[in-house]
């Protein structure tokens, strides 16, 4: 039996302006576009709702988010338990760490987001 194809979202890619392959759609996704007939170019890689479907409710934490228009990833933490999130993977200096540090989706799920 062969295992439906899924796609894993690390969590501490909330925690970067690089995070989440600096925004870009991972090759996963890329490559189960190509094996499935469906034109990657003309749908666009559902990220955001993603992260708000899938990995903000599975998080241990609570952690609120921004959305940033950028050519870097557009969705970052903005507070983890209610403390400011300030500069790179660190709250007040501190490490973050996020639990569970991945999220896994069916690949079909992707698909019919992407597709809207």
């Amino acid at each position: 039996m062969t295992a439906e194809p899924s796609l894993t979202l690390h969590t501490d890619g909330l925690l970067s302006k690089f995070g989440f392959n600096d925004g870009d759609a991972p090759e996963d996704w890329l490559d189960y576009c190509d094996a499935n007939g469906i034109d990657h170019n003309e749908i666009d890689f559902p990220l955001v709702q993603l992260v708000r479907l899938y990995v903000l409710p599975a998080l241990d934490q609570r952690v609120t988010v921004v959305e940033i228009e950028t050519i870097h990833n557009p969705i970052r933490a903005r507070t983890v338990d209610g403390i400011a999130v300030r500069g790179e993977d660190t709250v007040y200096g501190d490490p973050i760490e996020l639990t569970p540090e991945t999220v896994t989706i069916p690949m079909a799920e992707v698909a019919r987001l992407a597709r809207g």
